[in-house]
């Protein structure tokens, strides 16, 4: 019977030991946003997607390529720069001037195959996104070294091909 009650007891005494260890320490003041509401300056996405990014609102497409996207919007810095960053893996980006790079970036729930460049530049007040695929083309199986220069305009020593032939 004593055995029933110390085993109650500390089976009491863990319970409460938990209720307090979740109301200090770093949980004490920390409030939390709930999980469907964004925070006051964070973008939402939209369902317009480039290359499987999803384009925030307040960004509209100025121009289209095969390989490559423009959009621009008033849009703050911080917030576009947050939003990309949540939306892509890269590593650390460029940043020069009023534009900040980030190379080799792979899109979070895009084709993870495929390599970006994203750009973030500041123009009159209005922000531009420009995603660049730049994976790089795949090697045709079977050709030599030199057929591989002579298809990029190049002899095999790296000397352009048109001007080899002029001299």
């Amino acid at each position: 019977m004593s055995k029933l009650i110390l085993i109650g007891l500390l089976l009491a005494l863990g319970c409460g030991h938990s209720k307090s260890r979740s109301l200090s320490g770093s949980d004490a003041g920390v409030t939390r946003a709930p999980l469907d509401r964004l925070s006051p300056n964070e973008l939402s996405k939209s369902g317009l997607l480039v290359f499987g990014f999803p384009i925030p609102p307040g960004l509209s497409i100025t121009q289209r390529y095969p390989d490559g996207v423009h959009l621009q919007g008033q849009l703050p810095a911080s917030n576009l720069k947050e939003y990309v960053e949540a939306h892509v893996v890269a590593g650390p980006s460029e940043v020069n001037a009023h534009r900040r790079i980030y190379n080799n970036a792979r899109i979070r729930g895009g084709d993870s195959s495929r390599v970006y460049s994203i750009e973030i530049d500041e123009l009159r007040g209005e922000r531009a996104l420009i995603i660049s695929d730049v994976t790089p083309k795949p090697l045709d199986p079977g050709l030599s070294d030199e057929e591989r220069w002579r298809r990029a305009g190049y002899l095999p020593d790296g000397t352009p091909i048109a001007s080899a032939q002029s001299m």
